[in-house]
């Protein structure tokens, strides 16, 4: 189905990405790609799919064929016949703002009639139940919502080939179980998967290989059954997570600290559903875990927490009501999405943008602990998913505010650099500041965080 032999790319900026990479993939195969954050596994993806060599305008020598065709004799369209892509941020993945348009997309390009198209529909509602996303805006979709659509897309697509990068790295609990299960059911379907990810676990019955990329190359490959036998120490020694999937020991937020929320109330826009957050105290010295399911409004909070959103609220500090401004100013935040904060043309400029009392020896303390010293002169939107959101972490770290928040900063992160992340916070927080965290990344939270806030307490539905 896929081969790729003595296949080396390397990107414009003259970074060899991949090395002499010798993979064979047979038709209704499960890999899993997985290795430490830039190691390869998504080039390796991109290449399959063509966007490195087509897109990218990456050179490479050796070659890569898809069912017996030498993908340098293909045009883009005729390889997009062949492999359909997940990304880990499904938002790069439509061009339509309804679901079902989105469904049809692709279907309509290569020319099918509208019956044809019927009939695709009816048979991918009787292998996934997602009838309840028919028909719906895309920004009215969580972010599991918005994966469970892609990995639809793909399947309806009709090609013999899924490739999918992180496809879990965003999603809660639950959003993760609904797209195993979806994969389980294309993989029954014939259907090749070729996997990249960090978060492995819910993989582990569904995948046939398992290789392991270190520096560009195929360091090691496993039939999924030698790799079930991997000791923990084994897994972690090469930054890969945990085979199983980690249960939340942390205890849930006590109501005493400096920070208080009487009450803090926000509707969505043409909304009845929001937040509804009281008497709830945040104590300095402390990193606090908020938790719930996509879509839940654990991002809400920390937005309006940090004053960026209107709404009703009652917030005391240190005894003093502080309004919106004098919250901003004090107040930093990761963003999921750290593409939106990304600004000058290199990574040292970058940490420092906010920095205002603190060494370059801190910048390269910082950037060391991280594993992203090396890259101080490169520019931010160079790197890879997992290397720009540390870059983001280092700057809201340099820049010593008093509230400082991170909207899921393991999305995408092997176990190594996860650790590296859990050690960095531990050590930023102090008697000065107060940490909140969101993610569903159960293993770094337990390492981390001293205490959780559950949004379901929070949680405002609609009501008709």
């Amino acid at each position: 189905m896929v081969h790729l032999t003595n296949f080396s790319l390397t990107y414009p900026n003259g970074e060899n990405v991949l090395k002499n990479i010798n993979l064979e993939i047979k038709e209704g195969e499960a890999v899993l790609l997985t290795g430490v954050s830039g190691s390869g596994k998504s080039s390796i993806i991109s290449s399959i799919n063509g966007i490195a060599t087509r897109y990218d305008n990456c050179k490479y020598e050796g070659e890569i064929s898809l069912c017996g065709k030498d993908t340098r004799d293909m045009e883009l369209y005729e390889i997009s016949m062949l492999v359909s892509s997940v990304f880990q941020n499904p938002k790069t993945h439509f061009f339509n703002v309804d679901t079902t348009q989105e469904l049809l997309f692709f279907l309509e390009n290569i020319g099918l009639t509208r019956k044809e198209m019927e009939v695709r529909i009816e048979d991918m509602l009787k292998l996934f139940d997602i009838k309840r996303l028919l028909n719906r805006s895309i920004f009215e979709l969580s972010g599991g919502e918005k994966q469970i659509l892609s990995i639809a897309a793909s399947y309806i697509s009709g090609t013999k080939l899924i490739v999918l990068d992180e496809p879990s790295s965003n999603l809660d609990e639950k959003h993760t179980k609904i797209i195993q299960n979806m994969l389980k059911r294309v993989k029954e379907k014939g259907i090749t998967l070729v996997i990249a990810e960090h978060r492995i676990y819910y993989l582990m019955d569904i995948v046939d290989k398992v290789y392991y990329i270190k520096d560009g190359e195929i360091a090691e490959s496993y039939d999924i059954e030698k790799f079930k036998k991997l000791s923990l120490e084994e897994l972690f020694k090469r930054g890969i997570r945990s085979r199983k999937k980690e249960e939340l020991s942390v205890p849930f937020i006590e109501n005493i600290g400096e920070m208080e929320i009487k009450y803090l109330s926000y509707r969505y826009p043409k909304s009845l559903k929001g937040i509804d957050v009281q008497n709830i105290f945040l104590k300095k010295g402390n990193i606090y875990g908020i938790v719930g399911e996509n879509g839940i409004g654990k991002t809400t909070f920390i937005k309006n927490l940090i004053g960026v959103l209107k709404n009703k609220e009652d917030i005391f500090f240190e005894g003093k009501r502080i309004k919106k401004r004098e919250r901003l100013k004090k107040s930093a935040l990761v963003m999921q999405d750290v593409n939106h904060q990304l600004f000058t043309e290199s990574v040292e400029n970058e940490v420092a943008l906010e920095m205002k009392n603190q060494s370059l020896e801190r910048i390269d303390e910082v950037l060391k602990s991280l594993g992203i010293l090396s890259y101080k002169k490169k520019h931010p939107m160079s790197l890879s998913g997992g290397e720009k959101q540390r870059v983001a972490i280092a700057s809201v770290i340099l820049a010593e505010k008093t509230i400082i928040c991170f909207d899921e900063p393991t999305s995408g992160m092997d176990y190594a650099n996860m650790v590296e992340i859990s050690k960095l916070l531990k050590s930023t927080v102090n008697e000065g500041n107060i940490l909140l965290v969101i993610s569903h990344d159960m293993e770094f939270l337990n390492r981390t965080a001293d205490y959780v806030v559950d949004m379901k307490r929070f949680l405002v539905r609609e009501t008709t």
